[in-house]
């Protein structure tokens, strides 16, 4: 029905159109009474297109996440020419979805940098102390709050940098990561990790193949800070 009035609607158009330079042409006596028919006519149908239109579907609201407790377990002071910048290290075993822990990594920023008045305050929500610094942070968070980044002369307004992960960790991924950190020394050759007799040692602890020791990759998004 809609494309139908849509192809009625141009054709109304161009008589209107061709009405205008010459009335004769589409049999009116005058200007005005081509706009009177032709002028009305379009107007009518742009009502009736509107009220026959498929509606448009509204993108489903994204729920704001919710800050949860945590706990600070380490500490690291990088500042550098008279900028103090400083990065904490959290954990926060109840935040559970992306936008909770984005939220908790900024909750945390935004306090800390009160408590310390750091010129640039990040925080690295961590899964558990096993895994801190090894770049699977579920969430971080860098909060400048005079907006000129990390050196101080980057200027651009720009507060936050959040990113986050929505990734679900399963109780027993979580003991294989842990094991493989707490027995991974007793596995090195030359400065390597032999991941061959380390995923056979832990696959005789875990009751299962060395095939299905692995460890989890974590990835994180922007999100709006």
């Amino acid at each position: 029905m809609d494309v139908f009035l849509s192809l009625l609607f141009i054709v109304v158009l161009f008589a209107f159109v061709a009405g205008l330079i010459k009335p004769a042409w589409i049999k009116q006596e005058t200007r005005g009474r081509v706009f009177k028919f032709y002028g009305l006519g379009m107007l009518a149908l742009l009502l009736l297109i509107g009220l026959v239109a498929d509606p448009v579907e509204q993108a489903p609201a994204v729920a704001k996440g919710v800050a949860h407790e945590y706990q600070v377990i380490g500490k690291d002071d990088t500042s550098f020419a008279g900028r103090k910048r400083l990065r904490w290290v959290i954990t926060a075993p109840t935040a559970l979805t992306q936008a909770d822990r984005a939220e908790t990594a900024k909750a945390a920023a935004k306090a800390l940098q009160g408590q310390t008045d750091a010129d640039l305050a990040q925080v690295w929500l961590e899964v558990a102390p096993f895994a801190a610094g090894q770049g699977s942070q579920l969430a971080m968070a860098t909060y400048t709050p005079d907006g000129c980044g990390a050196s101080g002369k980057d200027c651009d307004g720009k507060k936050w940098d959040v990113e986050s992960s929505d990734v679900q960790l399963t109780q027993e991924q979580l003991a294989v990561w842990k094991a493989w950190r707490e027995n991974r020394d007793q596995f090195m050759e030359d400065g390597m990790v032999n991941e061959e007799r380390l995923k056979s040692f832990l696959a005789n602890k875990f009751g299962t193949t060395p095939d299905k020791i692995t460890l989890p990759w974590v990835s994180r998004e922007n999100v709006s800070g």
